[in-house]
């Protein structure tokens, strides 16, 4: 980096940040992946610069559950158990089952069978969508990637790499993700016109929220990824963050 663009940097304000899946979901770019593929499931596209913090004093959250959804029957105040579809993970960072009951949030299930891979949940109505998040433990793959989708040709740099299964089993205040961004200079560094790119390969659906429309939004999701939000963009930061890249 130039010592103008070093300038430049220097005299552009600041602020921390946490990017969390919230942050993705208000960008209105995530979606359902597709299972057992490796599919982008949130995109959050900058503005301004973003520098995101890397290193082990810059933990990170990470859980991202797979969703199902159930009918409850036709007797209100009914308690009923759902099987679900994939192992289900008691994650000691996040709550390993969310409930909805169509828009309401229900929160815990009355009780959940670790062996038996179930779920009891009592409607006090009938025939509700029970939208279920829940941390799997069947074996998936994470990744972060920064993307130039504004680009004639478009490049990316992976972020991040991990085994879902792995760090949905790890105690996060003990042992927690990070950021190694030490793979070319600028690799921290987000652009304007880029994109922080989330894919995920796994055997089972994920979305942070319901495909119905009734507002169910997964709760017990964490990609809480710490950051600085510059509050204006940088002339040259983009170019040369995408020569960094290898684009340029």
């Amino acid at each position: 980096m130039n010592g103008e663009l070093s300038e430049r940097l220097a005299a552009t304000a600041a602020s921390p940040t946490t990017i969390t899946p919230r942050t993705f979901r208000e960008s209105g770019q995530t979606s359902a992946n597709v299972s057992g593929q490796r599919s982008r499931i949130a995109r959050l596209r900058v503005d301004t610069l973003y520098r995101l913090h890397s290193g082990r004093g810059n933990p990170m959250r990470v859980a991202i559950p797979a969703y199902e959804s159930f009918t409850t029957d036709g007797t209100a105040d009914n308690t009923e158990t759902f099987s679900l579809s994939n192992d289900v993970l008691d994650a000691p960072v996040t709550e390993a089952v969310d409930v909805w009951l169509d828009g309401s949030h229900y929160g815990t299930p009355d009780a959940v069978d670790y062996d038996a891979n179930t779920i009891d949940v009592t409607d006090s109505g009938t025939a509700s969508t029970v939208h279920v998040f829940y941390t799997a433990a069947d074996a998936a793959n994470l990744e972060l990637v920064k993307s130039t989708p504004n680009a004639g040709s478009n490049s990316s740099q992976e972020l991040y790499n991990e085994q879902l299964r792995l760090v949905h089993q790890t105690e996060q205040q003990e042992q927690p993700e990070f950021l190694t961004l030490n793979q070319t200079p600028l690799q921290e560094w987000i652009a304007e016109d880029m994109a922080l790119d989330v894919y995920i390969t796994a055997p089972y659906t994920v979305r942070f929220e319901d495909p119905d429309g009734d507002g169910a939004i997964a709760t017990n999701a964490l990609l809480n990824i710490p950051a600085h939000e510059g509050k204006d963009t940088v002339p040259g930061m983009a170019s040369a963050v995408r020569a960094d890249m290898g684009q340029e």
